[in-house]
């Protein structure tokens, strides 16, 4: 399906923050969709108004990135998405933007070095670049500053345990939830803010990064952890009850599990 764009308006923006300049693109659309050609896998509509972004990493490095608002919202909470391992862009996020989005949050998602729109080689610098996308997403305009989260998966929830100091210093986070944590016991213990856990039943070290985990928070700091298992889900919690998932078969965005996205909104909810 072929997007419905509006006149679109070109804003050069100078950020004098850390670590270099940040170029905006400010386009509205009526679908955030996109035609079959460009990605082979299929785009779920929802409803937003994009802001494309540019911004620096450490290095120099110039990197792209998306803002969605939420369409008849005023000053909604931002969720920062913090991506799983591998060479991806952000439309490998597409369907959790369109879970979110409607929802009513802002949502900003970004290319890895060396995909998507953004320069670079893939392969270096993945803390580096994920705390210059976080920097770039909370210097935009159109969301609550005071409520600002992050959703990271897999090798992300390593990031943000490992850096979380970093990204605080950048802005406060209001919440963090680790989608199919990598994270053991008191590994958790460096995220100083609520959190929660959202894992398939089928981890191999399921107590380790669930219970264990929340026992460890728990002892350190009371309450302010929990978590949740979601059954007939593989690592990244698409659903395996029909069968396992074939990564190749375009329409693999709407196998994300029922029972995930709604534990994901509750606990947004909750804490927004």
């Amino acid at each position: 399906m072929k997007a419905i764009m509006l006149k679109c308006r070109l804003v050069a923006a100078l950020m004098l923050a850390f670590p270099a300049m940040i170029w905006l693109t400010a386009c509205t659309v009526k679908q955030n969709e996109r035609s079959a050609e460009e990605k082979p896998f299929l785009f779920i509509p929802f409803e937003s108004r994009v802001r494309e972004v540019r911004f620096q990493s450490g290095d120099g490095t110039v990197l792209a990135g998306q803002l969605d608002l939420p369409p008849g919202w005023l000053n909604p909470p931002l969720v920062f998405i913090l991506h799983h391992s591998g060479p991806v862009d952000r439309d490998a996020y597409q369907y959790l933007a369109a879970l979110l989005v409607p929802e009513g949050y802002a949502v900003f998602r970004f290319d890895k070095r060396g995909n998507g729109e953004s320069s670079g080689t893939y392969g270096c610098c993945e803390e580096e670049d994920a705390l210059a996308a976080y920097r770039a997403a909370v210097n935009q305009e159109g969301f609550d500053p005071e409520r600002v989260f992050i959703v990271a998966q897999s090798v992300g929830t390593q990031i943000v345990a490992g850096h979380f100091q970093e990204f605080q210093d950048i802005h406060p986070v209001r919440g963090v939830v680790l989608l199919s944590s990598l994270l053991e016991g008191a590994e958790i213990l460096p995220i100083e803010c609520p959190l929660f856990i959202l894992v398939s039943a089928q981890e191999v070290n399921l107590s380790a990064i669930t219970e264990e985990a929340v026992l460890a928070y728990q002892r350190e700091r009371g309450e302010g952890a929990a978590y949740a298992i979601v059954p007939n889900t593989e690592h990244t919690l698409f659903d395996v009850s029909h069968g396992p998932m074939d990564w190749s078969d375009p329409r693999w965005p709407l196998r994300f599990s029922t029972e995930a996205a709604q534990h994901l909104l509750q606990w947004l909810k909750a804490h927004r």
